[in-house]
């Protein structure tokens, strides 16, 4: 006992959760099968764990991650069927081009046999509404989709691209490569526990957008797209009665009569009763089963909420009237107007790479801010650029391989470079500073999963510098430097 209580005060995590995801099991009436594969997930989640959050930074705890996973199986997979290929459910989902299929309502999941499909098919049975604080209702729905695919590739990494001894990106393997490129930005600027917050606002509004467009763009929401033409064609038309005054205060005056006219036919259904009981039979008819009103009371209710609504509407159209209000709604108006034209279907590469150069700057305004009593979160940056430069934006491109953010990654770099060295975290190898850069921004594309082992050897010859990049004591990559003369350490550990 006294052990554990040690190993818990280090953060070592001494739990068996293998056992006790097989005392769940035990509970389920799942087949062999499903309980293995469960088990055999699991098993690769515990394996690479540490390697994970080593590369990524922005990820939960362990124990976090594995009682989130057994909190799924536990409480909301009720029932896992496995699909084995040349069978008709294999083919109906081959033909849809899925992997699983999920039934939330009954807690039900249909998959193939793997691992990574089976975790990322319990993540998906677990999907909530995520809060936003957005300046239109409308951006909610397409930015919930994509934040929560966004966790979705983010969480499944760890049996996706770790295998206990290295980092493989499996790109044909995420699931919305444009939405995971976007989520993870936020991710890693925002930091885990506050990817929604207010930080960042233009580069949250620039995601919140081409969420839209990603959302627009998708045959599934039609219905979405119909409701957003809708909006965009009244803010619109609304904007052009603001343009001429005259027709703005005829259209306001028609608005508020309306708006009483309304008011005095629900005083006159709340004062007869054999009205209200019309009203009663009239909405329910035309209501389908699950929103029907089940009483005339609650009806009452409900016309008493109506009428207060009116009553807000009024106040609005004698209020907009006034010279201030009237500038400053007009002023709303311009600028929602302008960015529902701005929502387009589809996102380009133009939109990725103005998003890439948004996070470069503000990464360099946190990184000029670290001092020495924080100089940790300089290491943890270090790791977090380079995880950034190797998230795809396409099926065949990272953003590393993108030539437009070449020069702001090289300010970065160099900028992370001279801090790591006057905080001491990084070796001063050389004195000549673009040869340093030329040495260690090799660092940002290394796939060392700890960057506290590289060690670097150098050697001089007929006018070239030979740089080798060693994990501990095995070489993982070279670099060839023609320069007419040199004046460097010979072997080095890169961090101090």
């Amino acid at each position: 006992m006294e052990k554990n209580k040690i190993l818990s005060k280090l953060n070592i995590d001494i739990r068996d959760y293998n056992n006790e995801l097989e005392k769940i099991l035990e509970n389920k009436l799942f087949s062999y099968d499903v309980k293995n594969l469960l088990l055999s997930m699991l098993y690769k989640i515990e394996n690479a764990y540490k390697d994970y959050e080593t590369v990524k930074v922005e990820v939960p705890s362990k124990k976090e991650f594995i009682e989130n996973i057994l909190r799924i199986i536990k409480e909301k997979a009720l029932k896992i069927f496995l699909v084995k290929s040349e069978t008709p459910e294999a083919e109906e989902l081959e033909k849809n081009e899925l992997a699983y299929k999920i039934d939330k309502e009954n807690g039900e999941i249909t998959c193939f046999q793997n691992e990574l499909v089976m975790l990322t098919a319990l993540l998906k049975l677990d999907e909530t509404e995520i809060q936003w604080e957005v300046p239109y209702d409308y951006i909610k729905e397409p930015l919930n989709a994509l934040v929560n695919q966004g966790k979705i590739d983010a969480m499944v990494e760890v049996v996706r691209d770790f295998n206990g001894w290295s980092w493989d990106i499996v790109t044909k393997e995420i699931g919305d490569i444009e939405g995971n490129f976007l989520y993870q930005t936020l991710l890693l600027l925002n930091g885990r526990n506050s990817v929604n917050e207010k930080k960042h606002k233009k580069m949250v509004r620039e995601i919140a957008k081409m969420a839209m467009q990603k959302y627009l763009s998708n045959k599934e929401n039609s219905e979405y797209k119909k409701k957003f033409e809708e909006i965009k064609k009244e803010k619109q038309e609304r904007l052009a009665l603001f343009e001429n005054k005259k027709d703005f205060l005829n259209q306001i005056t028609e608005e508020k009569k309306e708006y009483t006219k309304q008011i005095e036919k629900i005083d006159k259904i709340l004062n007869n009763n054999e009205l209200l009981k019309q009203e009663y039979y009239g909405r329910n008819k035309k209501l389908p089963n699950k929103e029907k009103i089940f009483s005339v009371s609650y009806l009452v209710g409900i016309l008493d909420k109506e009428r207060v609504e009116y009553l807000e509407k009024i106040e609005e159209c004698n209020k907009v009237i006034l010279p201030k209000e009237f500038v400053d709604q007009k002023s709303k108006l311009e600028e929602e107007t302008k960015f529902l034209n701005s929502v387009s279907d589809g996102i380009d590469k133009k939109d990725m790479i103005e998003i890439g150069q948004e996070f470069i700057e503000n990464v360099i305004s946190i990184v000029k801010k670290i001092k020495e009593e924080n100089k940790n979160r300089l290491i943890s940056w270090i790791y977090k650029i380079r995880y950034y430069r190797y998230l795809s934006i396409s099926k065949n491109e990272k953003i590393k391989d993108i030539q437009e953010l070449n020069e702001k990654f090289e300010e970065l770099i160099k900028l992370v470079i001279k801090k790591a060295q006057e905080l001491k975290i990084w070796d001063t190898f050389s004195e000549d500073k673009e040869l340093t850069y030329q040495i260690l921004k090799e660092v940002f594309d290394s796939k060392i999963i700890y960057l506290q082992n590289i060690n670097i050897q150098c050697r001089y010859e007929d006018k070239n510098l030979y740089v080798e990049y060693y994990d501990d004591t095995v070489i993982e990559s070279s670099l060839k430097i023609h320069i007419d003369s040199v004046k460097i350490k010979k072997k080095f550990k890169l961090f101090i």
